[in-house]
């Protein structure tokens, strides 16, 4: 199972619960898209699998909700959501690549964006079990997107824009908040933490991008024949 191939899937049920006109929808086809990866593949019975499924499924789902919402304004600005970008520079490599970068129409990257985002719950055998710790909520996650910030400003610029977008932000007073608190906003390593259910953040994330000046980096091999343009996508849809 690949993001490719849970791609086709997740835009189905954007379309099924109309996200474009009712945004408040959001959650529910979130959490509809890591339901149905959970049937699919079978994961009552594969725990270990789980969270690389999971992973793919929110990647899925953050450059659906991009393209559905926001699509539009991003082509009208020349800018392309890329997902996989492998930056030299920054050491972000082979599994440690950048989950996407927002570029502008010369492939000069904009900005990097870390998806963190797994299911609230799990459905096996009829019942509904709560998942620990989703998203931001776990520490560990929390940690590993800090180093992947950390190589970010201090390998590509300090002006570079990293942002994460979760499918659960930390718990108030949590360890996962104060790591939070003390590196993310302006001139810090983390610009900007991003809920993918809610659309204000979303908007002022997409402002932000549109706002960046872009830089002389690109990603090591060009993705654009693999991860289709949001130019290309609206003008087929």
């Amino acid at each position: 199972m690949t993001y490719e191939e849970v791609l086709p899937v997740v835009r189905e049920l954007a379309k099924e619960y109309n996200i474009k006109g009712n945004p408040n929808n959001l959650r529910k086809f979130m959490e509809k898209a890591f339901e149905r990866a959970t049937v699919e593949y079978d994961l009552c019975k594969d725990f270990q699998r789980r969270a690389k499924v999971y992973g793919d499924v929110f990647e899925a789902v953050f450059m659906v909700v991009i393209e559905e919402l926001f699509g539009e304004t991003l082509s009208e600005h020349g800018i392309t959501l890329i997902h996989d970008c492998e930056i030299e520079i920054a050491c972000l490599m082979g599994q440690g690549k950048a989950d996407f970068v927002a570029v502008d129409r010369n492939g000069n990257i904009k900005a990097v964006i870390e998806a963190k985002g797994s299911a609230s719950y799990i459905v096996c055998e009829g019942r509904k079990m709560k998942l620990k710790m989703p998203g931001l909520m776990r520490t560990d996650t929390t940690k590993k997107a800090a180093a992947n910030a950390t190589q970010v400003k201090f390998g590509i610029s300090n002006n570079m824009p990293y942002i994460i977008v979760t499918s659960h932000k930390p718990r108030p007073k949590s360890n996962s908040e104060c790591i939070l608190n003390l590196i993310t906003g302006s001139g810090k390593l983390i610009d900007m933490v991003v809920d993918v259910t809610d659309v204000g953040e979303l908007k002022q994330m997409v402002k932000y991008i549109v706002e960046a000046k872009a830089h002389n980096i690109r990603c090591k091999s060009s993705q654009r024949t693999k991860n289709m343009s949001l130019t290309r996508y609206f003008t087929q849809h």
